[in-house]
């Protein structure tokens, strides 16, 4: 190796170790109590999950824009339908730690990407069995939002069931399709 590759070897291994030690002081409250509120805490802990809360959850998001972006169709369907569970799955264990107000963000951008999904079925010329596959993805789907719907107050609770009844009516739209 030349001596200009050795120093900038070591320099990017330095910025490496300062930015994931910046990321762990940032995260622990408790060794930094503050007395106010904070709505957009994030936090770095190591587990297979990466929720919103997650100092790298916007890396996340980045890649799976990426894999939207550049996945075909019909694959993308699917692949939105699979964002969509994810998102759920995030909204209800967001729910279990307390941050309601992040887990309505997780829900509003799960059913995002079921009613993306969904719209993008019936726009497209697609066959009645990715239409029936993807009627039983929704389907399921509303039946777990319903379920998670409950843990949010009256005001939060008011946006879910809108949110709800929009996956309602595109489900009806696409159940009308099938019989066509």
């Amino acid at each position: 190796m030349k001596k200009p590759q050795i120093w900038l070897s070591i320099f990017a291994l330095i910025v490496g170790v300062l930015m994931v030690m910046i990321s762990i002081n940032t995260s622990m409250p408790a060794a930094y109590p503050s007395s106010g509120f904070q709505a957009s805490h994030r936090q770095f802990y190591l587990n297979n999950t990466i929720l919103p809360d997650h100092i790298l959850y916007p890396v996340l998001m980045t890649v799976d824009k990426f894999q939207l972006e550049t996945t075909p169709f019909p694959e993308r369907l699917w692949l939105q339908a699979e964002y969509g569970w994810r998102r759920l799955d995030y909204a209800r264990q967001l729910i279990d730690k307390n941050k309601i107000d992040l887990a309505l963000t997780a829900f509003t951008k799960s059913q995002k990407y079921l009613l993306n999904a969904t719209q993008e079925t019936l726009d497209a010329q697609t066959t009645n069995e990715i239409r029936l596959k993807m009627l039983k993805h929704l389907t399921a789907y509303l039946w777990e939002a319903k379920i998670i719907a409950d843990n949010f107050d009256t005001a939060q609770k008011a946006v879910v069931d809108r949110l709800i009844s929009e996956c309602e009516s595109i489900k009806l739209r696409l159940g009308q399709s099938l019989s066509h």
